[in-house]
């Protein structure tokens, strides 16, 4: 069995959106004054590799801590539709796969867009999913969706809106990393923290392989 990190790295400093809280590792304590190391966190809830709740954008939807956890592990499939800086994601990209794309099914899109993480464009030029292309997905009744897009398009409202509706509780996956590495099947693992009556967590994303 092997295991592929899909998840960045988080570093003090990080670059988020605009209006996020800043993230904050510090040193609280070390072996010389309290005598063990202890770090001081502080972050958004959607810092750097993380998923989202159906609270994130609905006052009655699913918090962190009601979602069924097998939401968060299981087969996946993996799609590469490489796209240029802020070219769009629309429903004829995944159409092709659409024998795939069954009721549960776990999706995650590669665009190539989880190299320029760190680099001052990714959170501005990412490649866009449609809402076109989000109402599509929600009508093949996917259970998650994830991407190497720090969210998943600049109509950001909208489409939340539509995969996160109570008729649609698609999981959406942010952010996620090394997604070059993968075949097209794999098993998906990305639980995240129990944050009680919270909108979204950062989580370890791996890739599970034979």
């Amino acid at each position: 069995m092997k295991f592929i990190d899909l998840s960045h790295p988080l570093v003090h400093g990080q670059d988020n959106f605009p209006f996020d809280p800043k993230l904050s590792i510090i040193s609280h304590s070390t072996t010389g004054t309290l005598r063990y190391n202890m770090t001081q966190v502080s972050m958004a809830t959607h810092q750097g590799t993380h998923l989202d709740a159906m609270y994130h954008f609905l006052d009655d939807g699913k918090t962190i801590d009601q979602m069924p956890l097998e939401w968060f592990y299981g087969d996946a499939i993996l799609l590469r539709i490489p796209k240029a800086p802020r070219e769009e994601i629309v429903p004829a990209d995944f159409q092709k796969i659409e024998h795939l794309l069954q009721p549960g099914t776990r999706l995650i899109y590669e665009t190539g867009w989880h190299r320029q993480f760190g680099k001052e464009n990714y959170f501005s030029d990412f490649p866009s999913l449609t809402q076109d292309a989000a109402r599509y997905l929600v009508s093949r009744k996917i259970r998650l969706l994830g991407m190497d897009t720090p969210t998943p398009g600049r109509d950001w409202y909208e489409v939340h809106h539509i995969l996160l509706a109570r008729d649609a509780e698609v999981v959406i996956v942010e952010g996620l990393a090394n997604l070059d590495k993968l075949p097209e099947r794999f098993v998906f693992s990305g639980f995240p923290l129990n944050f009680k009556g919270r909108d979204g967590s950062p989580i370890r994303a791996v890739a599970i392989l034979p």
